[in-house]
């Protein structure tokens, strides 16, 4: 005699996809990590690094902007994963690839903009100030702590 449990089949086919999507976060996240550890002792600009980073772990290059006004920071990347995570890069005032995080989809409203901007033609982002949302979006990475408060 075979029993079906329909409901029990659906509960079991969700937790397999969370499992799944959790795995595919963990593993852009290593991946990220390792990408941005084996490019962090390279002695090429910043840049070429973060360029670097997204080709070695299949990312998608969002952004890569100098951060004006910051006391600690002079340039933020980000590079989004298949999972829908965002990798963080960040330069500090030394020029020193100091920090990397992995970010997920809470920081979108204060990705989205710098995303948006950086898509413009390089004369309208001549014209466009990018420095209130680029500090939102430090400011944000630090109370979330991801990065150091910093000296203000």
């Amino acid at each position: 005699m075979t029993v079906h449990n329909p409901a029990g089949a659906i509960a079991i086919l969700i937790f397999l996809g969370t499992n799944l999507l959790m795995a595919a976060d963990e593993l852009d996240a290593l991946v990220f990590g390792m990408a941005v550890d084996s490019v962090r002792a390279l002695s090429v600009p910043f840049t070429e690094k973060v360029a670097e980073v997204a080709h070695r772990s299949h990312g998608v290059l969002l952004f890569n902007l100098r951060i004006d006004g910051d006391m600690e920071l002079q340039r933020v990347a980000a590079i989004r994963y298949p999972s829908n995570q965002t990798g963080v890069l960040v330069l500090d005032k030394q020029g020193l690839l100091t920090s990397h995080c992995m970010v997920n989809g809470t920081f979108s409203s204060f990705i989205a903009p710098l995303e948006d901007w950086n898509t413009l033609p390089l004369a309208t982002q001549a014209r466009t100030s990018i420095a209130g949302p680029a500090r939102l979006f430090i400011g944000a990475l630090r109370n979330a702590g991801y990065l150091p408060r910093g000296r203000h």
